[in-house]
């Protein structure tokens, strides 16, 4: 499907950074740090939080430890992204701040914004024998399938492929609840018609949620877990800013990061 003008905007934004920033696969992240994460939460419209990255829900800061956690994330952004930590809050949310997405509930917008992004930096990095569609009919892409989804309307966030066939598709959430993984039922669905079509082809979920346990759980459903899983790997915007920002163990030592995703693209046959 064509991608929508709120989302292309997203695009537009990253590529003008990318164009001053001149970001890599290992540094690619930050653009996505720079457009989608905040400072601020949104109820009836954005308001300031704390002066720290709300990177989980706002009743969570209820807590001191996610307080505490929350500053050491931010002071680690801040680091990485090269500016002071007291700027830090002035300089992302860069996509939340333009007029004619400011006024707009959040939720919908950041899910298609992050599937756009996700799109743009392996176009941008990746092998560039490899076409990209967002928001795919499985239908179309599989016929004589019946797909077993939550929605019934159900599209394929990103389908990946060389030439006419398909070696990828990818399951994007920014944000998702534990009890509601779909993201496994997704690949459950999509997997057996993708390896009718192509044995060697991969799915993966790539994902911007920060807390442990939810990424724990996804990871239960990937390799090495679940050696047979039918999700390839688990995929983090920037799993740095879990485990060096955040301090989480090593449970989460297999959630790849996006430059580990832009190297796949140049095997996917």
């Amino acid at each position: 499907m064509p991608r929508s003008e709120k989302a292309q905007l997203a695009v537009d934004l990253y590529k003008e950074l990318h164009s001053r920033f001149h970001w890599t696969p290992e540094t690619a992240w930050r653009g996505i740090a720079l457009l989608l994460l905040s400072c601020e939460v949104y109820t009836n419209r954005w308001e300031a939080f704390h002066g720290v990255v709300t990177y989980v829900d706002s009743n969570r800061f209820r807590d001191e430890g996610t307080k505490v956690k929350a500053e050491r994330l931010t002071a680690y952004l801040a680091q990485k992204l090269g500016v002071p930590r007291e700027d830090l809050c002035q300089t992302i949310g860069a996509y939340w701040q333009r007029p004619e997405i400011r006024a707009l509930q959040p939720h919908n917008l950041v899910g298609h914004a992050f599937r756009s992004l996700v799109t743009t930096t392996l176009q941008l990095f990746g092998d560039t024998e490899i076409q990209y569609d967002e928001e795919a009919d499985p239908h179309a892409e599989f016929p004589g399938y019946t797909f077993q989804t939550r929605s019934r309307r159900a599209r394929i966030d990103i389908i990946a492929r060389r030439g006419k066939r398909p070696v990828a598709l990818v399951s994007t959430r920014w944000r998702y609840r534990h009890d509601r993984l779909d993201l496994s039922d997704e690949a459950l669905a999509y997997v057996p018609a993708l390896r009718r079509q192509n044995p060697s082809g991969h799915f993966y979920a790539v994902v911007g949620e920060f807390d442990g346990g939810r990424l724990r759980k996804l990871l239960d459903s990937c390799p090495p877990k679940s050696p047979n899983a039918a999700i390839s790997a688990a995929v983090h915007f920037a799993p740095e800013l879990i485990r060096d920002g955040l301090g989480e163990n090593g449970t989460l030592e297999f959630l790849r990061g996006l430059d580990w995703l832009i190297r796949q693209t140049f095997d996917w046959r």
